[in-house]
């Protein structure tokens, strides 16, 4: 998927102009317009998969006794985890919301795709690991191959800060580069309400991560990447009572 770089403006308390928060307001609405493009066709396209794949033998809902129990339960995941997808990218209040529209859909794809190998009797596919400060990135890399393992533990007393805080989070190759360098990695940035006085709300961009819990989803989750509960929690509408919590502020 393409890239989202939205800037996310350094502001204190209280200084942030009309003008300012009229750019950051702009800079958000055309970053979510991009996204909304990009997962609207990922979306569409793993629906497409989804339509024209045959269930494997025993996995549907119609299965005889005796099938393989844990084909039926990942399937109805997968079904579950599309239609959320597609719910949430009808309802996406923010940008983490059609960032988790996308996860939902490609896990759903990946589980899909798990099913059909255990029925075959081949090897399950290993499914990405995702890069936590933008799950729309390429896949993080693997920390715990024996390259980088071995790569560690020679240089463990040589570990610093800056290595010290990528091995912390999966990073795609850019985020982690980005981090060793001392720089902020290109995060995926959420629209969240900032009190400026008594009387004045403004609406910042924040990293994703960093919004409350009460406010968002997909703070704890890398947008539904880790977990199987999201799918069900959007379609029981949790996502829009978070969002409407943020709103009120």
């Amino acid at each position: 998927m393409e890239r989202l770089r939205p800037a996310v403006p350094e502001q204190r308390r209280g200084e942030l102009s009309k003008e300012r928060q009229q750019l950051v307001l702009d800079e958000w609405a055309a970053a979510r317009e991009r996204l909304d493009r990009l997962v609207s066709a990922r979306v569409t396209a793993v629906g497409d998969v989804l339509r024209t794949a045959e269930l494997p033998p025993g996995a549907g809902p119609s299965a005889p006794d005796g099938s393989d129990p844990r084909a039926r339960v990942d399937c109805a995941w997968v079904f579950d985890a599309f239609q959320a997808a597609g719910k949430l990218l009808d309802e996406a209040a923010d940008l983490p919301d059609l960032a988790a529209a996308a996860v939902l859909a490609d896990r759903a794809l990946e589980r899909f795709a798990a099913v059909h190998a255990r029925a075959a009797g081949q090897p399950v596919p290993k499914a990405a690991q995702r890069c936590f400060y933008n799950p729309l990135h390429t896949a993080a890399e693997e920390t715990h191959s024996p390259v980088r393992k071995q790569h560690r533990q020679q240089a463990r007393r040589r570990t610093g800060p800056r290595e010290a805080a990528a091995d912390r989070r999966p990073a795609c190759p850019s985020c982690r580069r980005a981090i060793l360098a001392g720089q902020t990695p290109d995060v995926l940035p959420a629209l969240v309400p900032v009190k400026l006085s008594r009387l004045r709300t403004a609406r910042v961009l924040v990293p994703y991560y960093s919004v409350p819990q009460q406010w968002s989803l997909w703070s704890v989750c890398a947008c539904g990447a880790y977990g199987d509960e999201w799918p069900a929690l959007v379609l029981r509408g949790e996502h829009r009572k978070r969002a409407a919590a943020a709103r009120k502020g």
